[in-house]
């Protein structure tokens, strides 16, 4: 009798002890929030977790590249911005007036002085900077500033680029050479010293006066195709930015695919949880009874006898 009282002493107290355990887990699961804490809970949701946190956070770090890639056009576009109101509203303007007959040498004089300084202002828009320190328009060659003093392009020829998205590079800028067509017939700064040259020397006749007409035309003919040229930098640099708009809303989109079906792999999903408050309440109630059965037999005489 004293052996079978101590059996049921030492099952009840296994049992307990179970039940503790069991209870403990399942705290520990609602604590964090998901059923499943290790690997050996349930080795293929842990496997698959792996796999679709290294998903989110592949979608995190394409995030902070179009941040950046967005951040550089947007700077992009505010210079070709003030670029294109340089050329339409200034030197447009000062070019008609130069070409006036009425105009004279100490005129054009002033005339190309005021030229010289809407040049060094187009010159200092093409090495424009970003927060960091590196050229806008310079490509790959960010050691120095794109444009010397004599307007001469010496950056890249490519265009910096990044992924932006999985298989989606995308250029994040454009090159000097692309933003004043450095080294064409058009090249913008040559052709405006060129002007400038010209507006410096007097008119004494009508050939210089035609030759100076000429001069003028071509550089004007140069100008409206820069604006135009202009306009097609401004047309891609928005393209762009739709673009990563657009894949903005589609990583979102996925995203949260993604946090969803993670939620539901590690049990932290809205119906895993509820399970498991249930599971505890459960648990509860067979520790409250097995503690019960315990203290009682702890009042039992032949219980007592065995001390």
């Amino acid at each position: 009798m004293r052996l079978s009282t101590l059996f049921q002493y030492q099952n009840n107290l296994n049992s307990f002890s179970r039940g503790v355990s069991a209870g403990n887990e399942i705290y520990n699961r609602l604590a964090s929030n998901k059923s499943v804490l290790t690997p050996s809970d349930d080795p293929a949701a842990a496997a698959q977790a792996v796999l679709l946190q290294d998903a989110l956070a592949q979608i995190g770090r394409f995030d902070s590249a179009r941040q950046s890639a967005r951040a550089a056009l947007e700077l992009e576009d505010h210079t070709l911005g003030s670029i294109g109101n340089v050329l339409t509203k200034n030197l447009t303007e000062k070019l008609v007036q130069a070409g006036n007959d009425g105009v004279s040498d100490a005129d054009r004089a002033a005339l190309a002085t005021e030229l010289e300084g809407i040049r060094n202002s187009l010159r200092d828009l093409g090495n424009a900077r970003d927060g960091q320190g590196n050229p806008i328009f310079a490509g790959y060659k960010t050691g120095q500033a794109p444009f010397d003093d004599n307007g001469n392009y010496r950056g890249g020829d490519t265009a910096l680029s990044g992924q932006v998205a999985d298989n989606v590079e995308m250029a994040l800028g454009h090159t000097g050479r692309e933003l004043f067509m450095s080294g064409s017939a058009d090249d913008l700064l040559q052709q405006l010293d060129k002007a400038i040259e010209a507006l410096k020397q007097p008119v004494n006749d009508d050939a210089d006066r035609s030759a100076l007409r000429s001069t003028l035309e071509e550089v004007s003919g140069s100008v409206r195709k820069g604006i135009d040229n202009l306009g097609k930098l401004q047309a891609e640099v928005g393209t762009r930015l739709q673009q990563l708009d657009a894949l903005d809303q589609s990583a979102a989109t996925q995203q949260l695919d993604l946090t969803a079906r993670l939620e539901q792999t590690v049990g932290s999903d809205y119906d895993t949880l509820i399970g498991l408050i249930g599971q505890s309440k459960m648990s509860e109630f067979s520790l409250n009874a097995s503690m019960m059965v315990f203290q009682s037999m702890q009042k039992m005489s032949l219980f007592n006898m065995t001390r």
